[in-house]
């Protein structure tokens, strides 16, 4: 059995390669994000460092005049505090109506009433004076909460980062025998900057979990025990505002209620947070309550200033779902991460000394990607691509909706639309193979040398009934990495494949054993910066009306010994 082996700048015409046009196209890709997010992240720091300097400012007594709530003029955060205070700096009476750097106007009536109910007209209070402009002065020194904002940009400035690490990254061979270890690099690079993604996904997840999920489920089952009381709606109107997608729209129903020895307004109308939605939905809740008229709202026993006016279950609360995708995905990607830093696989490089070389009586192999891997990988793809394309749809999806439908944009996104549900599917179907029977390969000798007895033994965690047919072959592979023109190519070609198990049998596929023997005329495990000799075990269980069980167990195959090369 011949093994041929290519030179740098040659090699087999069949193969693949990644040209300068394909990394050129990927590199723009991934570029926009990184600009993208490391623009957010330094906007995003500059306004948390500027709220963050009201902490040192010097305290000052300052005399309320006037307090209330105010409208703002825009539709996407119609109210904020109003609040009118003096105070004396460098010897002289100044006035303020600053009550906390950063922009305090909201959508919720109830925030900015709150604010106002803090700061009474009459009342005195402590204020901070900017010491370079005694002009500026501050009733509060907010925590940055913006700072958390980087939870989001940072998703950003890590897909572009690891995608122009992942195309412009070195080769290496795939079984990781170079001068390092499987498991050094396991713990290296690699896995560092997959435990960092991971982090990022799951602390996003979870935010937006918290946010959209448990804390209106929460509320909506608190308000059970909330007493019906009766309010007049103020005011009902839909507020529309214009976005990057397009126009977004809300139904602001303001109302009056009486309750614990006074008046209040409100316009919460239900506990999701995300209250924007099409216009046709928003025009109803503004018909369901309409001004003047007389409705029942429910109130907190504990806190009369908490009220709703719907607190049934809707669908929209399902939205909160869609972030525990990534809080999984982000949990997931972590245990992996921490997995892979933890793995060790026994044996050396082979391109130590033999002193240096470890070799112990048996060991168990490792796949090469592993379902949670697989899953994750998949999931990931899938997200993006339909993230971004989901921005598209709902601009197609509002131009329906408004009665001006976008017929190039909506044929357009259709090829794009069909790739989404594609790899909606492909994390469907890595999911299912998730729930497969997983191997468990023991070889002894741990690295086998050319013309060596290798012996394999397998059992199988799961149901292992479910799988039909198993087949197991020990394949060595050349993969050569070489320039032409422009373009970078790495080929690959199978020099040696012998098979080791085919069998039907129930008994057999739940364990069993097998003895090859290393074909002495072929190459042992070699890596270079251009070639690489990869030799691996391929299993494939054969599994009826569900995906099958398919797994790559790399190996390392020692030289043969000095003694055996003697005449």
């Amino acid at each position: 059995m011949a093994m041929k082996l290519s030179t740098r700048g040659g090699g087999p015409i069949s193969g693949s390669g990644r040209s300068a046009a394909g990394k050129g196209c990927m590199t723009a890709f991934f570029l926009i994000f990184l600009v993208m997010g490391l623009a957010a992240t330094a906007a995003v720091g500059v306004q948390a460092a500027r709220e963050a300097a009201v902490w040192l400012w010097p305290e000052v007594p300052c005399l309320v005049r006037a307090s209330g709530v105010d409208t703002t003029g825009d539709d996407s955060a119609p109210y904020r505090p109003t609040i009118r205070f003096e105070y004396t700096a460098d010897g002289r009476n100044r006035e303020s109506r600053t009550v906390a750097r950063g922009d305090l106007s909201s959508s919720s009536y109830d925030d900015a009433r709150r604010i106002a109910d803090r700061f009474p007209a009459g009342s005195r209070a402590i204020c901070r004076v900017n010491p370079d402009d005694p002009n500026e002065a501050a009733l509060e020194a907010h925590p940055p909460l913006i700072a958390f904002a980087v939870l989001l940009t940072l998703v950003f400035v890590a897909v572009g980062a690891g995608g122009l690490w992942m195309v412009w990254r070195p080769e290496r061979p795939e079984n990781g025998l170079a001068t390092r270890s499987i498991s050094q690099r396991a713990g290296g690079g690699g896995a560092t900057i997959e435990l960092a993604v991971g982090l990022i996904f799951t602390a996003v997840g979870g935010v937006l979990t918290a946010l959209l999920l448990v804390m209106p489920l929460t509320r909506l089952a608190l308000a059970l025990d909330w007493i019906e009381t009766p309010a007049e709606v103020v005011s009902s109107t839909v507020r529309s505002w214009s976005t990057d997608d397009g126009t977004s729209h809300r139904a602001d129903v303001l109302y009056n209620y009486h309750a614990g020895g006074r008046s209040w307004t409100s316009n919460r109308t239900s506990f999701f947070p995300m209250s924007s939605s099409g216009y046709d939905d928003c025009r109803e809740i503004v018909e369901r309550y309409r001004e003047g008229r007389d409705v029942n709202c429910w109130v907190d026993p504990d806190d009369p200033s908490v009220s709703v006016l719907d607190r049934a279950f809707r669908p929209v609360y399902l939205i909160g779902l869609f972030p525990l995708v990534f809080l999984i995905a982000g949990l997931a990607l972590t245990a992996h991460s921490r997995r892979r830093r933890s793995s060790t696989v026994p044996g050396a490089s082979p391109t130590a000394s033999e002193s240096e070389t470890r070799v112990v009586a048996e060991a168990t192999l490792e796949p090469a990607a592993g379902p949670v891997a697989k899953v994750f990988a998949m999931l990931v793809f899938a997200l993006l691509w339909n993230g971004i394309v989901s921005v598209f749809i709902w601009q197609v999806v509002e131009g329906f909706r408004n009665g001006s439908p976008e017929w190039f944009l909506a044929i357009f996104m259709i090829p794009f639309v069909l790739v989404g549900l594609a790899l909606i599917g492909g994390v469907l179907y890595a999911l299912l193979g998730a729930a497969n029977p997983r191997p468990r390969l023991v070889i002894a000798p741990s690295s086998p040398r050319l013309g060596g007895r290798l012996r394999l033994s397998w059992t199988f965690s799961g149901a292992v009934r479910r799988i039909d047919r198993l087949t197991m072959s020990l394949e060595g592979h050349e993969k050569a990495t070489y320039r032409r023109g422009t373009d970078t190519i790495t080929d690959r070609e199978v020099f040696a494949s012998t098979n080791l198990v085919d069998t039907t049998s129930e008994w057999e596929i739940a364990q069993g054993n097998v003895e090859a023997d290393i074909p002495v005329d072929t190459m042992h495990s070699f890596s270079s910066d251009n070639n690489a000799v990869v030799w691996s075990i391929h299993l494939h269980g054969e599994v009826p009306r569900w995906p099958d069980v398919i797994e790559s167990f790399p190996l390392e195959v020692r030289p043969m010994s000095r003694k055996d090369l003697l005449p």
